[in-house]
């Protein structure tokens, strides 16, 4: 036993052998309890080197999805991993029956689901919860109050919405915008929660290039907002710059509808178009000239959508455009394609109209919560917590 655990200990002890013995831990809730260990291992397992390491070999994992039904009001989560030490996880990422809090999905981001309350639509009032450890219970939203606009018409004629996004740049942030169109004049307010309490109001207002009939937020990523319209632009504004700032981004040849952007780990953002049976992934960013360069990626058919004789219908996808889901309207049923390998898999579902159906995929956490250790949980070196006496 004592030459165990001499060997325990001179390999613990190195740091290069214990990055390795970390690096393959598999997924990322291991690596969290093993940085629990002490503030040794912690400060390994935290590194920024390592964790980029740790996600190249070990790359967010799809644990499910949840199904936002406009129709029915109820929502759907399918699971979709089959891992055995993700089983108990999945489990409990579903909805129960009698739970009076259920919601329509809104968002899901690093393990927080974010949900719009039944029969509060008017006063829009917001759940997140979080389906990967329930014992944090809900927190409860409250959208920030709307500045009164002294350039409102009378009688009112505008287009006004408000949308809230899971913070992809925080674990505990959330963007809420409420959105006024009048004829060209377009006006966002914008505020961010972080740590329970609202931001100030960041206002912008603008002039549209032409007249639109709708225009909807669909994405918020790297401190910006980006609206899609029925013409051939994506509008956005660079809410977090010194001056918000709008811009303009014309899409790509031959895309104007049944589309969704997928926002990337770098400045740049993806979209995905569906057309009868074919789908294709477009790259965009922006040059230093301040040029909009679109890359396309990948094009290619959906084999079930062309066996069945199915039009696509995009209403999901991932980010970094690593997944996409594709509603089949007549089959009922829901293709989720991985872009990189283009494996299709095909779900049955029970909902009415397809086009009335939004897509969240629920992904495991990343980056991974690390908890701050204090020297009574410091275990150190101390190889007993692995049953050595």
């Amino acid at each position: 036993m004592g030459g165990s655990k001499a060997a325990m200990a001179a390999v613990l002890g190195d740091d290069d052998l214990l990055r390795e013995i970390l690096l393959r831990l598999g997924f990322p809730a291991f690596l969290v309890r093993a940085a629990l260990v002490s503030k040794r291992w912690l400060g390994l397992a935290a590194d920024p080197a390592f964790l980029r390491r740790f996600r190249d070999r070990h790359p967010p994992q799809l644990l499910g999805f949840y199904v936002n039904d406009a129709c029915s009001r109820r929502p759907q989560f399918v699971p979709v991993s089959e891992a055995p030490e993700l089983r108990v996880a999945v489990s409990r990422a579903g909805f129960d029956d009698g739970d009076p809090f259920v919601g329509l999905p809104v968002d899901c981001r690093n393990g927080r689901l974010l949900v719009l309350k039944p029969g509060e639509f008017a006063c829009g009032r917001y759940v997140v919860r979080s389906p990967l450890c329930p014992t944090r219970g809900m927190v409860r939203v409250l959208p920030p109050a709307q500045l009164p606009l002294d350039w409102l018409p009378e009688p009112l004629e505008l287009s006004s919405h408000s949308a809230c996004f899971l913070s992809r740049d925080s674990s505990d942030g959330i963007v809420f915008v409420y959105l006024l169109l009048i004829n060209r004049k377009l006006s966002l307010q914008v505020y961010v929660l972080q740590s329970g309490s609202w931001g100030e109001c960041i206002l912008a207002e603008g002039q549209l290039p032409e007249l639109l009939n709708d225009v909807w937020i669909e994405m918020s990523a790297h401190g910006k907002l980006y609206m899609c319209t029925d013409n051939a632009y994506i509008h956005g504004l660079d809410f977090v710059a010194p001056h918000p700032q709008f811009f303009t981004i014309n899409l790509p040849n031959q895309v104007y509808e049944n589309y969704k952007l997928s926002c990337g780990d770098d400045a740049g953002f993806y979209l995905i178009h569906g057309e009868e049976f074919q789908l294709s992934v477009w790259h965009h960013e922006t040059d230093d000239n301040g040029q909009d360069n679109w890359e396309l990626v990948d094009r290619f058919c959906v084999r079930t959508a062309h066996d069945r004789h199915e039009e696509i219908l995009v209403v999901g996808v991932g980010d970094n455009a690593e997944f996409v889901f594709l509603g089949l309207q007549a089959s009922r049923a829901i293709i989720c394609v991985n872009l990189s390998s283009r494996k299709e898999t095909v779900y049955e579902m029970t909902v009415d109209l397809m086009c009335y159906i939004s897509v969240f995929p629920l992904m495991t956490v990343w980056p991974p919560i690390f908890p701050a250790l204090n020297d009574e949980v410091d275990h150190g070196d101390n190889l007993n917590i692995f049953g050595f006496e």
